[in-house]
């Protein structure tokens, strides 16, 4: 069984196939993923961004805009303060705990956030999984940090999950780091305890065929109230 959260779709536009790519509707449709040209930055930040316009509070054009501007005195003036203006995007990234809490102070108004650590032992792994199951099974999207055999850590959107044997078995992903064809919900599989013997045990695979052993150390849980 395949399980994607049910508000997204392709779009709909069937006369411009260019207008085509995994969107959600608000108002119209709206492109979700994000990738390196549409923003400059970290990772964390390109899923944040896909993760707000996914819940709708946050549009495709504020996001990508370069002229946009909100009163630094309302919610989403708050937000742009803290991730675009005081930090920038051009950073190595951010821990999950240290997004909550830029989303608390910035965005409590709009959302409520958690973020959650887990280690690589196979016990730390099933509770990751089912926190991520727990958030998709509600038709919600859940920020995960994958960390990487060769080093180096990464941050992408869960937007589903493959289950044979009612367990995950694969996890579905709009990674920042890789285009994503018109025509595909997801550009990022990681397939779930390849390596049981190693702390590195599922396997991520891109939209550009590359493969790395990792784990995954953090999730990010963001609601629209």
């Amino acid at each position: 069984m395949i399980k994607i959260i049910q508000s997204l779709d392709l779009g709909h536009d069937y006369k411009c196939w260019q207008n085509w790519g995994v969107s959600i509707y608000n108002k119209k449709w709206q492109h979700v993923h994000l990738h390196q040209g549409d923003m400059d930055g970290a990772c964390a930040v390109y899923s944040i961004m896909m993760y707000l316009i996914s819940l709708k509070v946050l549009t495709r054009k504020q996001v990508i805009d370069l002229n946009t501007k909100f009163d630094g005195r309302v919610s989403k003036g708050r937000l742009y303060k803290e991730f675009f203006t005081e930090n920038g995007l051009c950073r190595d990234g951010f821990y999950f705990t240290e997004i909550e809490s830029k989303l608390q102070h910035s965005f409590a108004k709009t959302v409520t956030s958690h973020a959650e650590q887990y280690d690589a032992t196979a016990k730390g792994q099933q509770k990751m999984l089912s926190a991520i199951r727990q958030s998709l099974d509600c038709d919600e999207p859940i920020m995960i940090a994958e960390v990487f055999k060769q080093g180096g850590a990464h941050a992408i959107l869960a937007i589903g999950y493959e289950e044979r044997n009612n367990e995950i078995t694969k996890l579905f992903c709009l990674d920042p780091g890789s285009a994503i064809p018109c025509n595909a919900y997801w550009n990022m599989v990681i397939i779930i305890n390849q390596n049981p013997n190693s702390k590195y045990s599922h396997i991520s695979i891109d939209s550009d065929n590359r493969s790395s052993d990792v784990y995954v150390d953090e999730t990010l849980i963001i609601k629209r109230k």
